[in-house]
């Protein structure tokens, strides 16, 4: 007797096929590091397929043989710490990553225990159990039939009915009200973290507790987790300032995307220019009411916020009165006037000292003098707007001296690695395609990565996926591209703007590709024998698979000049493009430290992003900056097309 490893029923040997649910006999897994279908688990658990997969684990589904009922196994497996050997259940983890993925089992389990504290509660994914075997840990769970709500949303195309979308966010915050009386914060609130199970009636869960603050763990442990859209500012700073306050927003954030069919924008955007539309200005079925608390539940300011997760599901049932926002900052602001306006009177017998302080407080660097490098190209602009960003630096940050040398770029490697060796690295410099050896010498970038300015950064919440080290902050990112030639001796007739395969071009034996940056050609374009860059120069190969480096190319710009080229993109699940135009900060004092620290934020920043990313446009390196990224793309035509896939594009070594 066999048994089916999707539905786990019985079946005579002889047959290939389940009969009861038609899924063809397969013993092997559909990724070499999943576990075999069979594996037994605990003595107890025989796994059948996998049913998905993270950054952080595995789901398989699994049959319990004592108690004789499906159920999902969740396995730790953090991709870029493990791998398993095809066929062998021990997963291999090197030297290197021991301590770290300890940690993360450490992580793992308690988020067992956590949520094995909520096993009663009817919104909160059920855990039977939780143990450690073959190098890692598992999670027994109750597997759930229904939908996710993010693919539920996908689905709908649009907003869902308010009353619907109410009952959801209600449910959720009957879980959240209990988590947080036991001080455990989830931390992750968000349309793929809830789960709509279908049966007689409809079930509300939450799921993944995975980013749980618990109440018996200290700050310094917690990962900083982040929900584009979902998760407050507060978030994206560090963990100390989170609490029930930071569940809420992301509460509201998900409710909002469920009655709009939008999703917010981030937090760290909106506090640079809030641009969220009232949910009710989106959509007329959304009552006023429903919308000012939605909004109050968002409020950038937590304090704005609601006091509580009851408080909040009260508001959008319309139970109690709600001010907007805008109201409720001036009622306070009106409480706070008359002890403002006595202590005015008081302070301003000092006004002397009084503008003294202010002068002082414009002042937040300290004295200091730090040096700055760069390489430039021949008849570029980029010393120029440098020159221009660094004048605006000096004019708000007056004790600060900067000394700045521009080499010629082929001259800039060997200078720097000079430094390095006199270890006179300079306090901020360009860093691109330095060996580790200098960069070893540059300090982590923690306080740059905290900054207003990355938190505004369109692409660098994949930053840490690319830079495990810190040691290296990216200005621009480049993108995967073909160039095709439209008219010529060679050519071929396509004309979309987007590919989903190169085989819509042809034979590979006909095309060229960069040697520059070979894992995103690679990874976008397959391993092909593809030819090289002359056969595309002498016009011997109509299709050019390269990045956006090489659209201003001066030599492929001349020799094809009388050859129309057309510039198509890859539109698959994930793009892999890559980042570019790196700096660092070398060792220096602390204020050096904190001078350069700062200036390279304002490097992140929209200001200079647009200013110096657009006089190094002949390279096609794109900002990472979120203003100065669509500003480029709309204005530009070759890179315009981005504007549809940009929120596919991956960044991982």
């Amino acid at each position: 007797m066999k048994r089916c490893y999707s539905c786990f029923a019985g079946y005579p040997d002889e047959f290939n096929v389940c009969p009861c649910c038609g899924t063809v006999e397969n013993s092997f897994p559909k990724e070499p590091v999943y576990l075999y279908p069979g594996t037994v688990l605990y003595q107890r658990y025989i796994l059948g397929e996998a049913i998905g997969q993270g950054g952080f684990g595995i789901i398989y589904k699994a049959w319990d043989t004592k108690l004789e009922t499906i159920v999902a196994i969740k396995e730790l497996f953090v991709s870029k710490l493990v791998t398993r050997a095809e066929g062998q259940p021990e997963l291999i983890v090197s030297k290197k990553a021991q301590e770290e993925f300890s940690y993360r089992k450490k992580r793992f389990l308690a988020e067992a225990r956590t949520m094995a504290k909520f096993g009663a509660h009817k919104n909160i994914l059920n855990i039977f159990e939780f143990f450690e075997e073959n190098n890692t840990a598992y999670i027994v769970m109750e597997l759930l039939e229904g939908v996710a709500l993010n693919d539920y949303l996908a689905q709908v195309g649009g907003p869902i009915d308010p009353d619907f979308a109410i009952m959801i966010a209600e449910e959720i915050g009957k879980a959240l009200t209990s988590m947080h009386r036991k001080n455990v914060i989830h931390r992750d609130v968000s349309p793929d973290n809830i789960y709509i199970c279908g049966g007689k009636e409809i079930r509300i869960k939450l799921l993944d507790f995975g980013a749980a603050k618990l109440s018996d763990e200290t700050d310094e442990y917690i990962d900083i987790i982040l929900k584009p859209g979902y998760s407050p500012a507060e978030q994206y700073d560090n963990t100390k300032n989170i609490g029930p306050w930071s569940d809420i927003y992301a509460l509201g954030a998900t409710l909002y995307s469920m009655v709009t069919g939008v999703k917010p924008d981030e937090s760290t955007n909106r506090k640079q220019q809030d641009t969220v539309v009232p949910p009710n200005e989106l959509n007329p079925a959304v009552s006023p009411e429903l919308g000012t608390a939605i909004m109050r539940a968002m409020a950038l300011e937590r304090h704005l916020r609601f006091k509580s997760v009851e408080e909040f599901t009260k508001a959008i049932h319309g139970q109690i009165k709600v001010r907007s926002v805008e109201q409720e900052k001036k009622r306070r602001k009106t409480r706070r006037l008359s002890s403002v306006i006595a202590a005015v009177l008081v302070v301003a017998i000092c006004a002397g000292i009084i503008g003294q302080i202010w002068g002082n407080k414009r002042e937040t660097l300290k004295e200091a003098t730090i040096t700055v490098w760069c390489s430039v190209r021949s008849g570029s602009t980029e010393k120029d707007a440098m020159e221009d960003m660094l004048a605006d630096f000096k004019a708000k940050f007056p004790r600060v001296t900067v000394e700045f040398r521009a080499f010629p770029e082929e001259e800039y490697a060997d200078a720097v690695a000079k430094a390095a060796d006199d270890d006179a690295l300079p306090n901020l410099f360009e860093s691109t395609g330095l060996p580790q050896d200098v960069l070893a010498q540059a300090i982590d970038l923690d306080n740059v990565i905290r900054s207003e300015q990355f938190g505004g950064c369109l692409f660098l919440d994949q930053y840490e996926n690319y830079y495990s080290d810190k040691k290296q902050m990216p200005l621009g990112i480049v993108v995967p591209v073909a160039e095709i030639i439209t008219n010529g001796p060679v050519m071929i007739e396509y004309t979309d703007t987007y590919f989903e395969s190169t085989d819509v071009f042809g034979q590979s034996d006909i095309m060229s590709a960069s040697a520059d940056y070979p894992t995103v050609i690679k990874s976008n374009f397959g391993e092909n024998a593809f030819e090289g860059k002359e056969a595309f120069l002498e016009a011997r190969s109509p299709v050019y698979f390269t990045t956006t480096m090489e659209i201003y190319d001066p030599e492929i710009r001349e020799r094809l000049q009388e050859y129309p080229r057309a510039f198509v993109y890859p539109k698959k699940q994930e793009i892999t493009c890559a980042f570019t135009y790196e700096w660092s900060i070398g060792p220096g004092s602390e204020a050096q430290v904190a001078a350069s620290e700062k200036l390279l934020s304002w490097m992140l920043g929209n200001v200079y992003q647009s200013t110096l990313m657009i006089s190094r446009a002949h390279d096609g390196q794109i900002p990472v900056d979120k203003t100065s990224f669509q500003s480029k793309i709309k204005e530009d035509n070759k890179l315009s097309p981005i504007q549809k896939i940009y929120k596919r594009f991956v960044f991982s070594k």
